[in-house]
């Protein structure tokens, strides 16, 4: 079986399950790890379940994009919520 070479602080890693971008931010053990995720939640993830990207440059690109993305989303959610309601009267 081959070894799979520990994540570093500061490396983009890869949730193998949602294939979610993630910084990693602290070392826990050998199997587990701590890593920020780009809408700011910070996580242990052991790590069987991360991968290394495929380029460091996309995987960079990803992680931001991802970020704005959420932002948007947010953005849009509370603008609907300010947008007045129209009512029909009889």
């Amino acid at each position: 079986m081959m070894e799979r070479p520990l994540p570093q602080r500061g490396e983009i890693v890869v949730e193998r399950l949602t294939g979610r971008h993630a910084i990693v931010i602290h070392v826990v053990s050998v199997d587990e790890v701590t890593c920020r995720f780009a809408d700011g939640r910070l996580e242990h993830r052991f790590t069987f379940e991360l991968e290394p990207p495929l380029s460091p440059l996309g995987s960079l690109a990803a992680f931001f994009l991802s970020g704005l993305l959420h932002r948007l989303r947010v953005t849009s959610s509370s603008l609907a919520k300010d947008r007045p309601q129209l009512r029909l009267g009889r």
